[in-house]
């Protein structure tokens, strides 16, 4: 049996030195306490799988309560990139701060949250900091922002999805997840 488990370190709530300022891109501002948490994928009893993680909501201009709230529900392996790069997978029956549900195709169905159309609101799991296309490919961005996905750095992406060919895991298949914090 598989398992992921995300270790979510309380001090990443605390993205900005001062959370009561606005947002901002500027130097470091959004990205304090940057890449603290743990992801581990368990085969049975034993990890063989580990990355930092953020998954906090800290991108500037992002909806901070977006982020993911401790408990259960699944990964989705495999899903569309779209503008991604690298081989993304999705999150499943999850609750934001807000008490709003992701769906089975990683998305909530509020038409215009964020102020964009709902295809757009999808959380991602182990998605890197490779920027998005159109940016040229290897090009990284200086923190992990996150607008409720969980970003992982190129590498360990990588690494996870040799893994998970290696173990069999086909585009679709559920991959229970916890996430807890400590």
């Amino acid at each position: 049996m598989y398992l992921f488990k995300v270790a979510r370190v309380m001090r990443s709530y605390q993205f900005k030195k001062d959370m009561s300022q606005a947002d901002s891109w500027d130097k470091d501002f959004n990205a304090q306490n940057n890449m603290l948490d743990d992801v581990f994928l368990y085969k049975n009893n034993d990890v063989i799988f580990w990355a930092k993680a953020q998954t906090v909501a800290n991108m500037p201009g992002a909806r901070h309560t977006d982020t993911i709230i401790p408990g259960t529900f699944y990964i989705k392996w495999d899903v569309p990139r779209r503008s991604f790069k690298g081989h993304i997978h999705g999150i499943v029956g999850a609750y934001d701060q807000d008490g709003q549900r992701i769906n089975e195709d990683s998305i909530e169905t509020i038409i215009g949250k964020n102020g964009a159309p709902v295809d757009w609101t999808r959380w991602i799991a182990f998605h890197s900091t490779l920027k998005n296309d159109p940016a040229p490919m290897g090009e990284v961005t200086r923190y992990a922002w996150s607008a409720g996905c969980f970003i992982v750095t190129p590498e360990r992406q990588e690494s996870l999805w040799v893994l998970g060919q290696k173990e069999g895991f086909k585009t679709g298949d559920l991959i229970p997840c916890e996430l807890y914090e400590v």
